[in-house]
């Protein structure tokens, strides 16, 4: 102290002022010397005023000084109080003996009503780690009845204010102030202090055993935000030291990640349980067998829709986008109780999808939700920190937010490969290319399955990808779910569509040569390519149409499928037309084997007396289907695809019916040809090898025998063709005339001379088959017959018999072919018109 005797101004200095100015030390003594002297001034006055005081107090002091000189009370008799000392010290033994216990339970009892009234003013503080904070505690924990819990934060703050202000700390909070009902006055002893210390201890340790119970609940995945919002709350009202929000978040995170990845990995067992029980070998006959019933469930459901969307080949209605061109697939989708081990492993990639974007969905809303009021300071005032101190923190909110986004895209992407733009091609042994499809795949996946359950996989991922639009991710978390749409949709639409080229080589093993109820002219596999063709391309525009929700999408409206997705689509719908084409040739000429051998016996009843071993009825039935596929099928298909993915498709119809066309004429020509053939046998046995001697020959009284055969043969086409193709009935019999009267022609044309009978037997022969077959003679074949006419006439000689003869021989010829005609009416009746028949 600078009073102390031993104060040294050196240290002073050294020690209080080693960082003050020199100009400053100089203003300091200034001030100390005007102190100093103010000091002595004030001294002075004192003394000048106060002057006869002193003097009058030091005369009173030297004459009783004086006095007990002449008394003689010296030091040795204590200045003669010793004899009252010894008097009072008795008095206050006995004093103490008669006064002493009562004077003892007086300070108890004093101790008593001290604490008695202490306890009742702060009763609530003493009840709080005995009874009530832990009941209200407890009590909220089980029941969740948050008036109970307030009542226990009251009590909570008033205790800690109560804690705090005995402590002498006055840095107290005004929500703590704000929670005392009234002004606490203190005046208590340190006993009271320790008692006080000892209560909050316990308060202390049922605060930090309930903020682990509330920790806990935190970190419980499965409960609401609302309520993990709340629990933050209350961590935050009990002063806990780490941060809830934080602590929520980073615990969330984790538990997304490992559940992602846990999902992830009990769908690909699953898959692998799926696949395990398929043919691991690639087999087109599994696979038509497959895509028979697919085709078959498609037709089911399509014939139960109320609403006509197009799939009768003879409607005249909608485009291939459907209803909105987006949704409604399982309106004619594959049923989900169909049973097969294919159909199942499609369920399971198809539930892990789901399974992973619902878990996306539930997750990242609300984690999203706690990130944003954490990045935007909600929890700042609560917590005492800064915007700067939680810098890192908001920086990793957001990153967290990007990984979850990443970690889902990036498991569906390397499932599905999509980061592969391109399907890797491999040569095959003829150095043919073929397409590698993915090994995500099942076994022998058909193209109606890929279609069907790529599309509801990309609408998966355009109902989740657009959910997450509507929480507003921040940075670019959101744009690698943009991005991995796109990469889905396209690489969905090129798996699918080289699955639909694939499986239009091989369609016509679907073939099973039963006439369709609705369209008896051709098979009912026509019908089944128009359901897989179009149900291939809709599936592909439902794909490539579904888009991620983005702020220009939406004022934009509805986005045109791009060029590129267009010309992928449109090239295989026509390579697997081409391919379709291709596969009826090969089984006109094919022998029919059986795609199921246990369907066969039902589907011989079916088709009654067709027989799919001849080769005759496979080509008549395949003209039928070409003729069918040119008029309706195709311009049907052509003009959907046109209506969906606006494109004119023109040309490429054209080129299409060229083709049909030259189909149709090289199998229609094999037949005809074949039985033109037996025809020109019989014709040339008939006139040039069965020894008729057309010069010497008498009179006709017959049609010869070979023209009857001929003619046989015809009723053998025709009973044929009108069995399975009756449309082509006309079309056949009159290209087969036209090749009958050119045999005639030409073996005629070797006879160097006709006599009288000969040249009138050629002309009943020839006039006969006219006649009976009049309702298929074509200009081409009136105009042979004419030569023949000409033919017979010069090579006729009429100096073999008188020329007056001539006409009386004639109208023999004619009542001749009268006769014929009524005698073989029944065998050749089939050549008559209806109204003939009469």
């Amino acid at each position: 102290m600078v009073g102390n005797k031993s104060f040294q101004p050196r240290q002073f200095l050294l020690q209080v002022h080693k960082n003050t100015s020199y100009n400053d030390l100089v203003r300091g003594e200034e001030h100390l010397r005007q102190g100093v002297d103010q000091r002595a001034e004030a001294l002075k006055s004192l003394v000048h005023t106060n002057f006869d005081r002193f003097v009058s107090a030091k005369n009173t002091i030297d004459h009783v000084y004086e006095e007990m000189k002449s008394k003689q009370l010296n030091e040795d008799q204590d200045y003669g109080t010793g004899a009252l000392r010894a008097a009072l010290e008795d008095a206050n033994t006995r004093a103490e003996q008669i006064y002493g216990p009562i004077v003892e339970r007086r300070q108890r009892v004093d101790k008593v009503r001290s604490t008695l009234t202490i306890l009742q003013r702060y009763k609530f503080f003493f009840n709080l780690p005995s009874t009530k904070l832990l009941f209200y505690f407890t009590f909220f924990l089980k029941k969740y009845i948050f008036s109970k819990y307030d009542t226990a934060i009251r009590d909570y703050k008033r205790g800690k204010y109560l804690y705090q202000s005995l402590n002498g700390n006055e840095n107290i909070g005004d929500e703590v102030v704000s929670a005392m009902s009234n002004t606490e006055t203190f005046g208590m002893t340190d006993l009271h202090r320790k008692v006080f210390e000892k209560v909050w201890a316990e308060v202390n340790k049922i605060v930090v055993e309930l903020q682990s119970v509330l920790l806990k609940m935190l970190a419980d995945p499965w409960r609401s935000m609302d309520e993990q919002e709340k629990t933050i709350n209350f961590l935050f009202d009990l002063d806990t030291t780490k941060d809830p929000a934080w602590f929520y978040l980073d615990s969330q995170y984790l538990w997304i990640v490992g559940l992602m990845k846990e999902t992830y990995e009990a769908g690909l067992e699953k898959i692998k349980l799926a696949m395990h029980s398929l043919e691991s070998e690639e087999s087109s006959i599994v696979r038509s067998l497959s895509l028979k019933k697919a085709i078959a469930q498609l037709s089911s459901a399509a014939s139960n829709n109320t609403k006509n969307d197009g799939s009768n080949i003879n409607s005249n209605s909608s485009g291939m986008g459907g209803r909105g061109g987006s949704g409604g697939i399982s309106s004619i989708g594959i049923s989900a109780s169909s049973g097969g081990a294919d159909i199942r492993t499609w369920r399971a990639i198809l539930e892990m999808v789901q399974s992973l974007s619902a878990l996306l969905h539930r997750c990242l809303p609300d984690f999203w939700r706690l990130s944003k009021a954490f990045i935007e300071g909600k929890f700042v005032k609560k917590t005492g920190n800064s915007n700067t101190s939680n810098s890192s923190n908001v920086d990793q909110c957001r990153k967290m937010a990007r990984n979850i986004v990443d970690l889902y895209s990036s498991l569906l992407s390397t499932h599905f490969g999509l980061d592969e733009r391109v399907l890797p091609v491999r040569r095959m042994a003829d150095d043919s290319e073929q397409t590698v499809l993915p090994s995500f795949l099942p076994p022998n996946a058909n193209s109606i399955h890929v279609a069907e359950y790529f599309t509801r996989i990309v609408a998966d991922l355009a109902n989740c990808v657009n959910d997450m639009h509507g929480i507003h991710l921040a940075g670019d978390a959101f744009s690698g779910l943009t991005e991995l749409m796109e990469k889905a949709r396209w690489k969905f639409v090129d798996v699918l569509c080289k699955c639909w080229e694939r499986d239009a080589k091989t369609f016509y093993m679907l073939e099973d040569w039963v006439l369709d109820p609705e369209s008896p002219q051709c098979t009912g596999l026509l019908k089944r390519y128009y359901e897989y063709h179009k149900f291939c391309a809709r599936s592909a525009y439902k794909m490539a149409s579904l888009m991620a929700v983005t702020d220009d999408a939406i004022q934009q409206g509805r986005h045109d499928i791009g060029s590129d997705y267009v010309e992928k689509i449109r090239s295989s719908f026509l390579e697997s037309t081409y391919a379709f084409l291709d596969g009826l040739v090969q089984l006109a000429f094919s022998d029919y084997v059986p795609l199921n051998e246990r369907d066969e016996l039902m589907l011989a009843k079916k088709r009654d007396k067709i027989d799919v071993h001849s080769m005759d009825i496979r080509i008549l039935l395949t003209v039928s289907n070409l003729s069918f596929m040119r008029s309706t099928v195709m311009r049907k298909l052509v003009l959907l695809f046109e209506m969906a993915y606006k494109c004119s498709m023109e040309e490429d119809l054209k080129t299409l019916i060229d083709v049909v066309d030259q189909l149709d004429r090289i199998l229609f020509n094999d037949y005809v040809k074949r039985k033109s053939l037996l025809i020109k046998d019989i014709i040339r046995q008939g006139i040039l090898l069965s020894g008729i001697d057309w010069y010497s020959i008498s009179k006709p009284t017959e049609v010869h025998s070979f023209v009857y055969e001929a003619l046989m043969t015809l009723v053998m086409v025709h009973a044929q063709v009108s069995s399975v193709t009756r449309q082509l009935i006309h079309r056949a019999l009159s290209l087969l005339l036209e090749n009958m009267a050119n045999d005639c022609l030409e073996s005629f044309r070797q006879v160097e001379r006709f006599g009288m009978g000969g040249m009138l037997q050629a002309t009943l022969e020839i006039e006969f088959m006219h006649q009976t077959l009049s309702q298929y003679l074509t200009p081409t074949a009136s105009e042979t017959l004419h030569l023949i006419y000409q033919t017979l006439e010069y090579a006729y000689n009429p100096q073999q018999q008188h020329s007056g003869n001539l006409q009386s021989e004639l109208n023999h010829v004619k009542e001749l072919l009268v006769f014929s005609r009524k005698s073989t009416v029944v065998q050749f009746l089939c050549f008559k018109q209806n109204k003939d028949r009469r």
